[in-house]
């Protein structure tokens, strides 16, 4: 699947901070819904009482949350601190705030829990997941429960790390991880194309939207094989992130084989090596996850696999070469029928209706979003049938775009190669209507071939 998001916030703090953990608010209840909205998983946050919506990410230690004019969040204890790590080059100031009450999904609490926000309204994250985000739940969440992630049911169930039932992990492959700064870490082989890496260090990363991330200035004669495409990767704090995609003939991991995944490379200038751990070099990203059941026990250094019926399942890319994003509400009105009839004037006792006047109509006024062009990618079937960026979608293949959610957008560009799309396309006061086929832009080609 096309990438919406690519998250370079490995974040790390200036100063280090301990806190409570999570308890479970009701014992009875250990489990909790959740969206997957392009490609990364959405959870239902409290903070001190205000319905917020998370990403959920291996990636990022600690709660962070963004601050935007439009939130209204009260915060107990802040002061000042700055952040850095990948995507970051100076730092950026925000605020710590300290002993704040934090509640995921009505299931677990935490009612001293710190939170550092940050200013991202350039990241606009919420724009291009189709929904809005407030934040970022890490690694805290994880460290003293074994969470179970089911992909398919949109749904994490909680059990104690040690204590659970014996018939949870039945079917599962067992993985050993390295926790690194309260990040797991694992290693796979992977085929590149030219190179062919073993015990490669990657980083299991559920803020990672794609396949497997690789870093390729820290691959020695890494040639990224083609066909690739120069593509919009993400988004970091200081702007938008590039780098090249394509696939890959796959890799293993704890003996499962993932076939021919998609790979970004983000370019050098979006990412400081010294930040990086330790001989790692990439992440595996939730599109891979989404393949497996996964069970995560950070305290007994583990992780467990059991194939979905997701797996072996081709990996799908944005087939148009269109970057949608979400740009706002507008009230809309319609016009529609109205159900009240009239009965008969001479028999006012009938139970019936005799008349139905298709003259009487009343006016539906409601709030309907916005989609406009994000990017174009160069020569893709979008590109050729004339989109431009900031271009409005007002339909999709005859459906009213209004109608849809982001994500049923974007998923008719990754249906199926030689799919037929058809756009109305609002332009200043034009209304121009395009065509294209789908083309897959990165198919797999055998190097050996």
């Amino acid at each position: 699947m096309k990438i919406f998001l690519f998250l370079l916030l490995n974040i790390l703090f200036l100063h280090c901070y301990s806190q409570r953990s999570f308890s479970l608010i009701n014992h009875k209840k250990n489990s909790f819904k959740f969206d997957l909205s392009g490609n990364l998983v959405v959870v239902p946050v409290k903070v001190n009482g205000v319905e917020l919506q998370f990403l959920m990410d291996t990636g990022v230690k600690e709660t962070i949350l963004f601050a935007t004019p439009q939130d209204s969040v009260p915060l107990e204890n802040v002061s000042k601190v700055k952040f850095s790590g990948i995507g970051i080059e100076d730092g950026v100031e925000g605020v710590m705030a300290v002993g704040n009450e934090l509640i995921v999904g009505e299931t677990l609490i935490d009612s001293v829990h710190n939170i550092f926000v940050i200013d991202a309204e350039e990241l606009d994250l919420s724009s291009h997941i189709g929904i809005p985000i407030n934040g970022i739940l890490g690694s805290r969440l994880f460290e003293d429960y074994m969470i179970k992630i089911d992909y398919l049911k949109s749904k994490v169930s909680i059990y104690d790390s040690y204590d659970f039932p014996e018939n949870l992990i039945k079917n599962y492959t067992r993985m050993p991880v390295e926790m690194e700064r309260s990040r797991p870490y694992v290693h796979i082989n992977v085929n590149l194309g030219n190179r062919t890496i073993r015990k490669a260090k990657m980083l299991v990363d559920m803020g990672n939207s794609d396949g497997l991330l690789v870093f390729p200035f820290l691959i020695d004669s890494l040639k990224i094989s083609e066909p690739k495409i120069y593509d919009f990767i993400g988004r970091g704090f200081n702007g938008l992130i590039f780098g090249y995609r394509n696939r890959v003939d796959g890799f293993d991991w704890a003996g499962f084989h993932i076939k021919e995944p998609i790979v970004s490379y983000p370019d050098s200038n979006a990412v400081h090596a010294a930040k990086l751990a330790i001989n790692r070099i990439g992440s595996i990203g939730n599109q891979v996850l989404q393949h497996f059941h996964v069970i995560i026990n950070y305290p007994k250094n583990e992780i467990y696999l059991k194939k979905n019926r997701n797996f072996g399942k081709r990996f799908e890319i944005n087939m148009s070469g269109m970057e949608i994003k979400h740009d706002g509400l507008e009230w809309t009105q319609r016009r529609v029928p109205t159900n009240i009839g009239r009965r008969d004037p001479d028999n006012p006792n009938s139970p019936g209706v005799s008349v139905y006047s298709q003259e009487e109509y009343k006016y539906e006024f409601s709030l309907r979003p916005i989609y406009r062009v994000a990017s174009v990618r160069e020569g893709s079937p979008a590109d050729l049938a004339g989109v431009k960026i900031d271009d409005e979608i007002l339909k999709v293949n005859g459906s009213n775009a209004q109608n849809l959610k982001l994500k049923q957008i974007v998923g008719k560009f990754m249906h199926k190669e030689g799919d037929d799309i058809r756009l109305v396309l609002q332009r200043g006061l034009d209304q121009i209507k395009v065509q294209f086929i789908l083309k897959d832009p990165i198919p797999f080609q055998n190097s050996i071939n």
